[in-house]
């Protein structure tokens, strides 16, 4: 195998989705992707050094297992440039074709995992059991007796979910799952809060809507909009689609618990648990809506700060600040 500097600046046509698509729907284009991965791009920095492992024609090929030439060329052909480059040395993979791999392993394995499961907490709205379960690349905690904290926006009981790649599951606890998933749920929000999709660096578009009505009767929900919250965001990439629709009090704090934890010089992503979150949630945020233009200002009280934050609505951040609490005691 050979190294070789970045490939020089290449005109890429525009590709569309649906040419996305039919280009990796092919086995043995796929298996170029996989052998190109194995032969040392995943010891490699991604992209991030000036040397770059190739893979030279002949040894591709043999690796592949095609005699026929024509044929090898044709599926090679439509690999390259986007997922695929060639250099003077060989063919290494681009970014995208990185990705690609990438989306493959954190999604293997899911078939060998077991994650349904009750855990050692109890609701934190009604003290029943908490189970957890994982199905589809989703987590999810939900209450066993309870409608949980989403109405009739999610499944009955839940309490967090998010989506979670089966290869994450593989080298961790309960305990450390969830502490990883809520971890990761904040900083897609952040990533949202700031109007960069995660996933593809899109633009992201958002809108509010408020029951105007609301009524939250003996801990249930709204008959009008059947949540407990009066006020969700539904915030879409303009681009691949990644959304979330949630509270809104659920982006100001995924925002602010990401903001703690990266702020942290000595980070600890196993605090707080989702039990911790949500009493955080229903105990630690005052929210004030006000009309004509629509404003949503939120007092969000951690330990030793108070997070203030005003939201427009498309979710624009117009106030934040954080000062140290005035009433914490320190021993």
């Amino acid at each position: 195998m050979g190294q070789n500097r970045f490939t020089p600046d290449l005109e890429l046509n525009k590709l569309s989705p649906d040419e996305a698509f039919a280009t990796l729907g092919n086995e043995i284009r796929l298996d170029i992707i996989r052998v190109l991965w194995r032969a040392g791009a995943a010891y490699e920095y991604d992209d991030g050094s000036d040397a770059v492992e190739t893979v030279p024609y002949s040894e591709l090929q043999t690796e592949i297992d095609i005699d026929d030439n024509g044929k090898f060329n044709y599926h090679l052909s439509k690999l390259t440039p986007h997922f695929v480059r060639r250099t003077d040395d060989g063919y290494r993979l681009s970014s995208a074709g990185k990705q690609i791999a990438r989306t493959v392993i954190a999604v293997s394995g899911a078939g060998r995992l077991n994650f349904s499961r009750e855990i050692d907490k109890n609701c934190p709205l009604c003290g029943a059991a908490v189970a957890v379960t994982y199905e589809d690349q989703w987590l999810r905690v939900r209450c066993t007796e309870c409608y949980g904290l989403f109405g009739d926006q999610a499944p009955a009981g839940t309490l967090f979910l998010t989506n979670y790649p089966a290869a994450g599951l593989t080298t961790r606890d309960s305990e450390q799952t969830l502490a990883t998933g809520l971890y990761r749920c904040a900083l897609d929000i952040t990533y949202l809060m700031y109007g960069i999709c995660r996933e593809c660096a899109g633009q992201i578009s958002s809108s509010v809507t408020f029951c105007d009505v609301h009524k939250v009767k003996n801990g249930q929900p709204c008959d009008t909009c059947g949540t407990p919250f009066p006020v969700w965001a539904d915030m879409k990439c303009d681009t691949c689609g990644f959304a979330k629709r949630l509270p809104v009090e659920m982006f100001a704090t995924g925002l602010v618990l990401a903001t703690e934890l990266t702020g942290n010089p000595e980070l600890d992503i196993d605090s707080p648990a989702v039990d911790e979150a949500i009493e955080l949630l229903q105990n630690n945020v005052e929210t004030d809506i006000s009309a004509k233009p629509l404003r949503v200002s939120l007092s969000i009280e951690l330990e030793t700060t108070v997070f203030t934050l005003t939201l427009d609505d498309e979710m624009n951040i117009v106030e934040f600040d954080r000062e140290p609490r005035t009433d914490t005691v320190v021993s």
